[in-house]
């Protein structure tokens, strides 16, 4: 497994693989990328949440990494990332995604994202088609009614003003079930410590970020161009991400499949990794 600092075209390879040589600088376009799997393999990509780090695949480096090429990134301003010059967009982000998988001579992948990743995800698709040969979007959405729009402002302005500490407990209610949390204290813990770690005031930018997504129309019109397959994964009890945000992305595709995990919150590649890992193998079947 390799885990490296992408910049600019500095690249150097071995074994198949393609890094860069320098990994001191957290310069606004490095993506910290992690890699693992035979060289040749089907690429799948990875794209994780809002606030944490490539770390959440875990499980699926565990499930993919002997027969697929599995790339995880830290997105802009996450993990060992830098964070980009200005405010953020959609547009951007998944540029510089698409920028980093041809450093790394992937011409194109199945794309995996989950909540904000999933956001990312489909900006790439919409973007940049030939680079997504699937798509699987989980606990996610394409656009919003505007009272959701207002309350997703709330966060950005409550975490200037309270931080990163109120933010992470907030958070964590959200995300998780109570009875998950209680039975697994040890993630709980580990999103906490991610959520500290990010600077208050990017962190609020993306939530402004998020209250502008609209993407449904944009994604309707990909999907009649371009025949992409879709499946979305959508947690039972995740009022963040509900049922009728997954049917939602479903109507805009030609082809697409939708699950949904009982007593399942914000993250089923978390909660429950061999579910969310069979659905995904059956689904990536090529």
């Amino acid at each position: 497994m390799l885990g490296v600092l992408l910049r600019g075209r500095e690249l150097i390879s071995t074994e198949g693989y393609s890094f860069v040589n320098d990994l001191s600088a957290r310069a606004p376009d490095a993506i910290h990328v992690v890699r693992s799997g035979p060289p040749g393999a089907s690429p799948i990509v990875f794209l994780h949440a809002l606030g944490l780090d490539l770390g959440i695949w875990d499980a699926q480096f565990a499930e993919f990494a002997g027969d697929r090429d599995v790339v995880a990134l830290d997105l802009p301003g996450h993990g060992l990332s830098g964070a980009p010059d200005g405010a953020p967009t959609f547009e951007a982000i998944a540029m510089q995604v698409a920028d980093t998988l041809a450093s790394l001579d992937i011409a194109s992948a199945h794309v995996v994202g989950i909540s904000f990743g999933g956001m990312v995800a489909q900006a790439l698709a919409i973007e940049q088609p030939s680079m997504v040969r699937s798509l699987t979007l989980i606990a996610t959405s394409c656009t919003f009614a505007e009272t959701v729009r207002q309350m997703l402002r709330g966060r950005a302005r409550a975490t200037r003003d309270g931080g990163m500490a109120i933010m992470a407990e907030a958070h964590l209610a959200r995300w998780f079930p109570e009875a998950f949390r209680a039975q697994h204290p040890e993630v709980s813990d580990r999103f906490r410590k991610l959520l500290h770690r990010q600077d208050p005031s990017f962190h609020a930018s993306l939530w402004d970020l998020v209250a502008t997504l609209d993407l449904k129309d944009r994604l309707a019109a990909r999907f009649a161009e371009t025949a992409i397959p879709l499946m979305v994964i959508v947690g039972e009890d995740d009022a963040s991400a509900p049922f009728a945000a997954g049917q939602l992305m479903c109507d805009q595709a030609c082809d697409a499949v939708l699950h949904v995990v009982p007593k399942c919150g914000h993250f089923p590649p978390v909660e429950y990794p061999e579910r969310f890992n069979a659905f995904l193998r059956e689904f990536l079947r090529d």
